[in-house]
């Protein structure tokens, strides 16, 4: 048995939005804590983690854990047929097969989804990656950044030191540069384990996607070593967290 409801859909709207720009079909999991969904893109080139507190919910009720395999696309189009100020009920029919989608406003509109037969697909272990550089920056900052880099090239450079981030990238005549000092406004808390500094390059064509999740919290807690996976964490406290694990672009 499974049944939630939401007064503000926003949270999981934004969510699923997000990870439907990496993800096709995922497995939703609802345990006592709230809804999961942890998956790897067809490519093996990124991870989303996502957790949805139960709190986040106005109500929420789940006997042990349910799983729930779904068309993403599917379940964020009906998403977005809610309005603000809408009530949305979450609720697995009594045999198992679908899930039903209630949206309560000025009229109650049902939807319903098949959930689909899919095994869990492999997932490349992110829980033991150690990682030598983390900081926090604003969401809205590193989107800017990734958005200027794109304009000139499919690759970006992410450079740390103690005291400086730097997103670098180079076309075939173009350059593009962001730099941002520790103690400005947009970068903090920078942790350097052993090591000046660390550099690696990333694929724009996934942290443009990833960016959606700006729109979860205004700061992303950024993960990162010397030619290394790079692991972004959007956070509401008690409510939310968004996570991306993304590989590295191994230059010569």
């Amino acid at each position: 048995m499974f049944k939630a409801r939401m007064s503000d859909i926003s949270l999981l709207k934004d969510s699923v939005e997000t990870i439907a720009q990496l993800i096709d079909e995922g497995i939703f999991k609802a345990t006592p804590e709230g809804l999961t969904l942890m998956a790897a893109d067809r490519a093996m080139v990124a991870v989303v983690d996502f957790h949805l507190d139960k709190s986040a919910f106005d109500e929420f009720n789940v006997d042990g854990e349910v799983t729930m395999a779904l068309n993403i696309d599917n379940l964020l189009q009906i998403l977005r047929r809610a309005k603000a100020g809408d009530t949305v009920d979450l609720e697995l029919t009594p045999d198992g097969s679908k899930l039903k989608i209630t949206i309560i406003g000025s009229t109650q509109r049902e939807f319903s989804i098949p959930l689909l037969d899919i095994t869990e697909g492999e997932v490349p272990p992110t829980d033991q990656l150690e990682f030598d550089a983390k900081f926090d920056i604003s969401s809205k900052l590193l989107e800017e950044g990734v958005n200027d880099a794109d304009i000139v090239s499919d690759s970006v450079v992410f450079y740390l030191t103690e005291n400086e981030f730097i997103m670098k990238t180079e076309g075939d005549s173009s350059t593009v540069e962001m730099r941002l000092k520790k103690g400005s406004d947009g970068l903090e808390n920078i942790i350097l384990k052993g090591r000046e500094s660390v550099r690696s390059r990333y694929a724009l064509e996934y942290l443009k996607k990833m960016m959606k999740a700006t729109k979860i919290s205004d700061t992303v807690r950024v993960k990162m070593g010397k030619d290394y996976p790079l692991r972004m964490d959007f956070v509401q406290p008690g409510k939310i967290r968004m996570s991306f694990v993304l590989a590295p672009r191994v230059e010569d």
